[in-house]
């Protein structure tokens, strides 16, 4: 059964809002973890210029400082950790250097910072370690009159491995990941518990439409066929009293061709109702064990007589194989097929019937070679009432499709107009490995 997928629009629509909000989520979350993972670089950065400050300026003597002192001291320091470069950048030059310092980190502002893929530089001018509060500490400081690099007014650069975290191996999806997809699932599985929900409604209006349809079917078939078996009575009465005045020898020629009419008619009126009746009859299937290789050759054997006389060849090409079927049905289908077969034929054709296995499962075909099925006809051969030719009465190759149906089985046809027809039934169980 085919659904209007429009019926599952707000169940997905909802699914793709909410998905889309957890991705939303999930780059907010990130974009605030790396602003955190910066205020923290910065602040270590912070700790380490004040750190590396106190001990320039423990060192310092304004002017008079010994900067080669304060840089073999500064490169101790740093030993073994993640900063990479010191350089105190003076007024008049470069007083101190630890490390490799690139060209370009160089600038004319006295204060900033620098972010790269792997590196992380500030900057700032070096403070004394103590400010004289009021005159009277800075009259007892003992570094009055020398004051603290009072014109060099030197600027340090710090630098330090700083690698930019890739999204999906930083710490942050490590810890996210779990809930990220946890919740992925959770709204995978409500949509899906959803559109379950949605379908079995669906399928039980549609199961609950289908058996009154059913019931309603039966009942019209049940009354079709009692109405059919009620009027072949009336038949059967016309049939006799069209015999009975036949065969009195004193009615003109003429009246008796008239009857002979009548007759044909009656009989052409008495199988179409037995095909009707068959059609509209309601009858499960009885499985039993079925030679089909045997049941092909006794249809084949009692058929032969009509081949013959229409000069055409019937070949059986079916190997021993059992499988599980009405036999009476399946002769009926048998006889059906053959016969259709026997009618599109000219003489020196050939019909076969071929046994043939499609994986596990058995297919059986009845070819002909004859005048084939009009295009317009083909998608609509098996229904009723529906035929290719002008005396059929299109109810024969319904049957056969609602005999087939009811094994379980498939039909289907493919023809070529003036090359022949294939009727393929598929689908067929083995019952059991034939000795």
């Amino acid at each position: 059964m085919k659904h209007d997928t429009r019926l599952y629009r707000i169940p997905l629509m909802t699914a793709m809002g909410l998905i889309m909000a957890l991705g939303v989520w999930i780059l907010w979350s990130w974009q605030g973890y790396s602003e955190r993972s910066m205020d923290w670089r910065r602040q270590r950065a912070q700790d380490s210029f004040a750190t590396l400050n106190a001990v320039i300026a423990s060192m310092s003597n304004g002017e008079l400082t010994d900067w080669k002192q304060v840089e073999t001291v500064l490169s101790s320091v740093i030993r073994d950790s993640r900063t990479l470069f010191v350089v105190v950048q003076g007024r008049h030059g470069r007083l101190v250097q630890t490390g490799t310092m690139p060209e370009f980190l160089m600038t004319n502002s006295t204060r900033g910072e620098i972010q790269t893929d792997d590196l992380y530089v500030m900057w700032s001018p070096l403070q004394p370690s103590h400010i004289p509060a009021n005159w009277t500490e800075a009259l007892e400081s003992i570094n009055l009159g020398l004051g603290l690099w009072p014109r060099s007014n030197p600027v340090m650069y710090l630098g330090f491995r700083s690698s930019t975290e890739n999204f999906t191996s930083s710490w942050f999806w490590r810890r996210q990941a779990p809930i990220f997809a946890s919740a992925l699932v959770c709204i995978l599985a409500v949509t899906a518990v959803w559109i379950t929900g949605i379908r079995r409604r669906i399928l039980a209006g549609e199961l609950a439409s289908e058996r009154i349809r059913s019931a309603h079917l039966e009942e019209l078939g049940l009354a079709a066929a009692g109405l059919a078996h009620e009027t072949k009575n009336p038949l059967g009465i016309i049939m006799g009293m069209a015999q009975q005045i036949e065969a009195r020898h004193d009615i003109p020629a003429e009246s008796r061709a008239m009857l002979g009419y009548i007759m044909d008619e009656v009989d052409k009126a008495s199988s179409r109702l037995g095909n009707f009746m068959n059609f509209a009859r309601q009858r499960k299937p009885s499985l039993a064990p079925v030679r089909i290789d045997r049941l092909c050759h006794e249809v084949a054997h009692i058929l032969g007589p009509d081949f013959e006389a229409g000069g055409i060849e019937l070949l059986i090409q079916v190997r021993a194989a059992t499988i599980s079927a009405d036999e009476a049905m399946l002769r009926q289908v048998l006889v059906n097929l053959l016969l259709n077969s026997l009618h599109a034929s000219a003489a020196g054709t050939t019909v076969r019937i071929v046994l043939g296995r499609q994986e596990r499962r058995l297919e059986l075909c009845v070819e002909d070679q004859g005048r084939g099925i009009p295009a317009e006809l083909l998608p609509d051969i098996f229904k009723p009432y529906v035929s290719g030719s002008a005396t059929g009465h299109g109810l024969g190759l319904a049957i056969v499709k609602r005999v087939v149906e009811a094994h379980g089985w498939k039909i289907s046809a493919r023809s070529i107009r003036g090359q022949g027809t294939t009727m393929t039934i598929s689908g067929i169980k083995p019952a059991r490995e034939t000795p």
